[in-house]
């Protein structure tokens, strides 16, 4: 009896770390998204914008972008919750991310300079939806999303400075990766 227990337990364990592991992409995106609305739930109780504002001025250094008025950084940083998923997930690319965020921080600041009135959460998940729907975007099938190698810097496509130095002195090439 125990035997078995013990036995249903490891092919319980397997299981559950095979599924983890073929369905990593979604783990980590509804993790993301679970984590960036804590953060924001949290600050909307204290009244703080501390790490919201980061986190987006941040995304607007990476864009090559000024960074946005305190009045738009909590509707900015639900936009990107929102969007955290679904490039997690891989149904939106890092580039159509980067194009999706920059026309709606642009049309933000066309409409509502200052960012008032505000969205709610269900106002911006339903422009995000029509920005979806409006260019077409799809799910690659050859793309996996985010794994955990590429949050821990491993399986990359391109090769450190070290391990170009290291083929240089040893007169080998790399090849195409």
């Amino acid at each position: 009896m125990r035997r078995r227990l013990v036995i249903a337990l490891i092919v319980l364990c397997a299981a559950g770390g095979v599924a983890l592991w073929r369905y990593q992409s979604e783990v980590l995106g509804a993790g993301a998204r679970w984590y960036l609305e804590r953060v924001a739930a949290r600050e909307r109780a204290s009244g703080d914008l501390g790490q919201r504002r980061e986190t987006v001025s941040r995304l607007h250094r990476l864009l090559l972008m000024p960074a946005p008025p305190d009045a738009m950084v909590p509707e900015l940083f639900d936009f990107v919750t929102l969007l955290s998923s679904r490039v997690a997930t891989g149904e939106v690319s890092v580039a159509w991310s980067a194009y999706l965020y920059t026309s709606y921080v642009r049309d933000m600041d066309r409409d509502r300079p200052g960012g008032l009135p505000a969205r709610s959460n269900a106002e911006i998940a339903a422009a995000l939806e029509e920005q979806i729907a409006f260019f077409q975007i799809r799910k690659r099938p050859d793309m996996a999303g985010v794994r955990m190698s590429d949050l821990l810097g491993t399986d990359g496509d391109s090769y450190s400075l070290e391990e170009i130095q290291r083929a240089e002195r040893e007169g080998r090439e790399l090849p195409l990766k």
